[in-house]
């Protein structure tokens, strides 16, 4: 049974709306939320040297880069090495995405590069974003309408930014969405368990990261 990490922020009121309304058995009313397809894809959001920074703690690493999450990102990577290890070696496709700040002159500066424990292989697709969502002003839907991808597995940062904004467009465009949440992360803890509750409740599957294996080894056994 999965951990549920922002179970410590619900008053008692929260967790009888929760069970009562059916959150925790059906997801939103209104839509299917919840659910696994056949054809998963790993998408990695934005795991970026700017946003990453040194593995320190996040005082120290907001010296560097205003963005930078230190020791809360670099966890969370050690959890995204392992699982995209696991992913790949069952050939499940990666894409990752790259925001490209407006302040940025050269895409190609090393502060934007993807950090090396998880970089991108020769294969791999990253597209390049200017917003929230890797949706807006991409080509990321033709891309997974092509390829016929109907689950996106995503990972990376931020909780209540990138990684929300993806989940709810992927959502709306008729994708299973499923967050495996060690591999999640956002430099305030109040704002990743409250958004990963959000996404719980409306938009996605939040699982522990060995749950998410077993999803896609199961993809595996079907072949």
């Amino acid at each position: 049974m999965t951990d549920r990490i922002w179970e410590d922020l619900l008053s008692e009121q929260d967790k009888q709306v929760i069970q009562k309304a059916g959150y925790d058995s059906e997801g939103a009313s209104s839509w299917e939320s919840r659910g696994t397809g056949e054809n998963p894809m790993v998408l990695i959001i934005d795991v970026q040297q700017l946003i990453v920074g040194e593995n320190v703690p996040i005082l120290e690493a907001v010296e560097e880069y205003r963005t930078a999450m230190g020791e809360i990102a670099w966890d969370a990577i050690e959890h995204i090495q392992s699982f995209l290890s696991f992913a790949r070696e069952r050939d499940i496709p990666v894409t990752y995405t790259r925001v490209v700040p407006t302040s940025y002159d050269d895409p190609n500066h090393e502060d934007l590069a993807i950090v090396d424990p998880v970089a991108p292989e020769p294969e791999d697709t990253v597209i390049d974003k200017s917003y929230a969502s890797a949706f807006y002003g991409t080509d990321l839907l033709s891309r997974l309408v092509r390829d016929d991808v109907d689950t996106l597995v995503i990972v990376g940062n931020s909780t209540s930014g990138c990684v929300r904004a993806t989940t709810v467009d992927a959502q709306q465009h008729g994708f299973d969405v499923v967050l495996p949440q060690e591999c999640i992360f956002d430099r305030i803890e109040a704002s990743h368990k409250i958004g990963l509750l959000d996404m719980w409740m409306k938009y996605a599957e939040v699982l522990e990261t060995a749950e998410v294996e077993t999803y896609l080894e199961s993809m595996g056994d079907d072949e």
